[in-house]
């Protein structure tokens, strides 16, 4: 099982597997086509210490099109995304398998259509089981939803509220570090004035 969390989905038993993890739990894996040896062995571990290696980052593609009200955020797309530093954003982590995601799912979908036009808020969702999860967000189960706000993406919110559309609107509403255009600050809609 710890392989897979590197990218080794079907090891080789006669093949040994070199990985390793920083104190920013990074994940970090020798070549395969590299024949092991103890010089292998040794540049791996010194180029590991010396900060040169990339880290291994489990994702599923960027997705090619993702202009759905629901934005789609995969590991490799997520700075881009929640981090994205003049957007509030509120992020689902699910599981495929999860009953309550799956019934959250015209929730979800229905707070992000009344959502679409504001310029300042993004709702988005990720496959927390097919991509890794930054570490300051801690999913222990599913559904999992944080707020990260712009300004404080270091430190993202968990959501414990209600999971009805009312009860993430008065949140957002709320919550959003600017006000918003089409809700007040309670959740009701802001009346157009003609």
């Amino acid at each position: 099982h710890e392989l897979t969390e590197f990218g080794v989905e079907s090891p080789d038993d006669t093949k040994l597997y070199v990985t390793a993890k920083d104190e920013k739990n990074q994940k970090f894996k020798m070549d395969a086509a590299v024949a092991f040896s103890m010089d292998t062995f040794d540049s791996f571990l010194n180029d590991f210490f010396g900060n040169k290696l990339t880290p291994y980052l489990k994702s599923e593609p960027i997705p090619e099109v993702n202009d759905q009200p629901v934005k789609v955020v995969v590991a490799k797309n997520f700075d881009e995304i929640v981090n994205a530093p003049d957007k509030d954003v509120l992020i689902e982590f699910y599981a495929p398998w999860c009953g309550h995601c799956k019934s959250l799912v015209p929730k979800y979908e229905e707070l992000a259509e009344k959502l679409k036009n504001e310029p300042g808020v993004t709702i988005a969702k990720m496959d927390a089981t097919a991509n890794d999860v930054p570490s300051n967000y801690q999913v222990q189960g599913f559904p999992t939803i944080y707020f990260a706000p712009k300004g404080s993406k270091g430190t993202p919110r968990q959501y414990n509220g209600g999971r009805e559309v009312k009860d993430f609107l008065e949140y957002l509403a709320r919550e959003a570090t600017e006000p918003m255009k089409s809700f007040d600050r309670s959740g009701a809609p802001v009346k157009s004035e003609l």
